[in-house]
């Protein structure tokens, strides 16, 4: 077994670990915002936004509502077309025409990569291990040196998608503390942030490692032990957080505190979301989410409440001592079902069914 670690520990070195050393001018003020992938899809498929009442292009209303921070998904050969690399330039130039921050969020898959799956994408399937490594590495470089050329340079990079059990398996699966796990594992992170340096060139781009445990510390912190073991130059940490999902309010600020001080990096909240009707009959596909059982006490599934409940997580944010607390970001708010798409996230999104904006998009700017 020792050989093999070794045999890895190599290929990690020889593709992952040239990379530029972590940046100490790390942002300044808090990143307000969230992931706008679906744009593309909600307008091509007739979907409208409306803010007071108007029509209005939803990046131009995002920003009038005080936002200042958008992710894009990026998957390598999707099977609808969007999220790919071109679709990605496109809404890019849309946000930085309005000045907007970006972060991309690659999953190194064709399709969705979370914590219950990490595929492959297809052309990648048959590849070792050194050359997987190879194909992170260019693969990156490649969409953010395109970014770059057409002037709308990321501010951050995810490298991985929520990779609490690792990334692109079998080769990155990690399920328990063997060291040749992460000995793979960290050598496609680091493969990856090689790629954003020598993608960016001269850009300094922040680096950032996304997992899902928003309110697990005890969960967290086994994680970054064992990435803190491999000496990963990454620059922040990114966190997921559905109370549904990943445990009452009280459970994130403690995580966000005690990541920021175990870890000695900044953190956000990169993926948040909450909804604003649980009346979701005859409304397209099924739902993600519809269980007022397990909604967070005295934030009710209302516009209201969902308002309150971005404020609060706002807060808890901000509130993170040494000011480590940065952004935070909604996921999917403009996923919204149009006349030609309908989509399983509408009672979750910041607009109603009909496309107007809730309060939760005020909220999410900081405008109370």
């Amino acid at each position: 077994m020792m050989k093999i670690n070794a045999k890895l520990a190599l290929a990690a070195l020889a593709v992952g670990l040239i990379v530029a050393p972590c940046s100490a001018q790390l942002p300044k003020g808090f990143l307000r915002g969230g992931d706008v992938s679906e744009i593309a899809q909600v307008e091509d498929a007739g979907g409208q936004f409306f803010l007071d009442g108007k029509k209005i292009d939803p990046f131009e209303l995002l920003k009038k509502s005080g936002w200042n921070f958008v992710r894009f998904r990026v998957w390598n050969h999707p099977r609808d077309g969007y999220c790919d690399k071109e679709h990605t330039l496109a809404l890019a130039r849309r946000a930085a025409k309005l000045g907007f921050k970006i972060s991309i969020d690659f999953h190194y898959s064709d399709w969705w990569a979370d914590p219950g799956k990490q595929p492959k994408p297809a052309a990648w399937a048959n590849l070792s291990y050194v050359d997987l490594l190879s194909a992170v590495t260019s693969y990156t470089a490649d969409v953010v040196s395109s970014l770059v050329k057409q002037g709308t340079p990321p501010y951050m990079v995810q490298v991985g998608n929520e990779i609490t059990a690792g990334m692109l398996w079998p080769d990155g699966k990690v399920d328990s503390d063997k060291p040749e796990q992460w000995i793979r594992l960290a050598g496609l992170i680091n493969a990856g942030i090689h790629g954003v340096h020598q993608g960016g060139g001269m850009k300094r781009i922040l680096t950032m490692i996304h997992l899902d445990r928003g309110g697990d510390f005890a969960g967290a912190i086994w994680w970054f032990d064992h990435i803190y073991e491999k000496l990963i130059p990454y620059d922040a940490i990114g966190l997921s957080y559905y109370p549904f999902w990943h445990g009452h309010l009280d459970k994130l600020g403690p995580n966000l505190a005690g990541l920021a001080q175990r870890c000695q990096k900044d953190v956000y909240v990169v993926e948040t979301g909450y909804p604003w009707t649980n009346d979701v009959k005859g409304r397209g596909s099924e739902r993600v989410f519809a269980d007022s059982t397990k909604l967070e006490p005295g934030y009710p599934a209302t516009p209201e409440g969902q308002a309150k409940f971005l404020t609060k997580v706002e807060s808890i944010i901000l509130n993170v001592p040494g000011g480590r607390g940065k952004g935070l970001l909604y996921w999917a708010p403009t996923w919204i079902s149009a006349p030609k798409s309908q989509s399983p996230w509408d009672n979750l999104a910041l607009f109603d069914f009909q496309g107007n904006a809730l309060p939760g998009v005020a909220a999410i700017g900081g405008q109370k």
